[in-house]
Parts: structure tokens; sequence; C-alpha cells
């Protein structure tokens, strides 16, 4: 497993939900642009971030990064000791997460295509994630859960009820502030000690 099959891995699982949103706050998705309840994607999702752990009705933005991450592992023949590692450092909790890297000396400043995202929401215990797809100059373009379809809405910065691409500044905007990125590369020096 390279960094860069890794990396289209992630993106390529986190495409797949990009139009899911909330019709059950944190709980229950449908794709308001297709005929009928979405319901294997829906299942699927769920099973992919209690992974995590998580829990419907609490915020899922890194519960749906570390799923995201899951299912390309497994799409990749990770073995199951490769996996156990991944879900006894990633967490449902942004700032958790990006704890459990930095202490690992895995969490890097520099984004990258594949990446997790990790932020912080001022200087509370909240943050926010996504999956980068693309970095530019000084923004970056995201796939993310739990946020607004409208970044100029009052949930552009979290808490918001889709799952959508954004873009955003790599530092983070308003009160929300980048704490760094779990890149394939970390993710795989994680997973093969």
């Amino acid at each position: 497993m390279t960094s860069d099959a890794l990396a289209t891995a992630v993106m390529r699982q986190a495409s797949r939900f990009i139009g899911l949103r909330e019709v059950k706050p944190n709980a229950e998705w449908d794709n308001p642009s297709t005929t009928g309840p979405d319901r294997a994607l829906v299942d699927e999702l769920r099973s992919l971030m209690r992974s995590a752990p998580w829990e419907p009705g609490w915020a899922y933005c890194a519960a749906f990064c570390e799923g995201m991450v899951l299912a390309a592992l497994r799409s990749l023949s990770a073995t199951p000791e490769q996996i156990k590692r991944w879900q006894a450092t990633m967490t449902p909790h942004c700032v958790t997460s990006a704890a459990n890297f930095r202490k690992l000396g895995l969490l890097s400043p520099t984004a990258a295509p594949g990446a997790i995202w990790l932020a912080r929401h001022g200087s509370t215990n909240n943050g926010h994630a996504g999956i980068v797809t693309a970095v530019r100059g000084l923004s970056m373009s995201t796939i993310e859960g739990n946020t607004s379809l409208d970044p100029s809405t009052d949930a552009k910065e979290r808490e918001g009820d889709w799952i959508t691409a954004r873009i955003r500044p790599l530092k983070g905007s308003g009160s929300l502030v980048t704490l760094g990125f779990i890149t394939p590369v970390s993710i795989l020096k994680l997973i093969n000690p």
C-alpha cells in the first residue's frame, strides 16, 4: 500500500457520500437530489462511523473522516492489526485526535490530498474535520461531514447538516483554527510501525 494509493482511496470513499443531507440531526441522512431514500448508502455511512465509536446525535465530522479512512484501508486489504492501530488513535473527537497524532509525531503542519484536516473552534474543546482533496496556494478543497452547504450561513465553520465539498483557507477561518493534518504518509507510519 502506497501513500498515493491510500490518498486516492480515501478521497474516492468520501466522494461517494457528497450530497447527503441530515433529515434527523446528526443521525439520519438522505440525498434530496435522488429518488427515494438512500438507505444502503446511509446504513454504510452509519456502520463506518459507529466503528469510531460514534453515536447517533453526536457531531460526526471526525467520525466521517475516520470512517472514510477505514473504508479506504479495507479496500486496500489492510490487515486487522493495521485497522486496529488506526482505530486506536483516531477518534470521533477532533481535538483529541489531533493530540493523539501530535504525541506520536504524526500530525503534519502541511496539507496533502487524502489527508484529514483537523481544526479547533476558538479556545474551546470543539473542533471540525474534513478530508483534503486538493491544495492550491493558501486554500484547500475538502469533503466534510456535519457542515453547511452555504459558506455564508451560521454553520459555515461547523455543525451544519450536509456532507459536501468545501473550499477553506489552510489556516482555518473565523474562529476555526487548523490544528494540523493527518496525511496518508502519517497513516501508513501509524499502521506499519
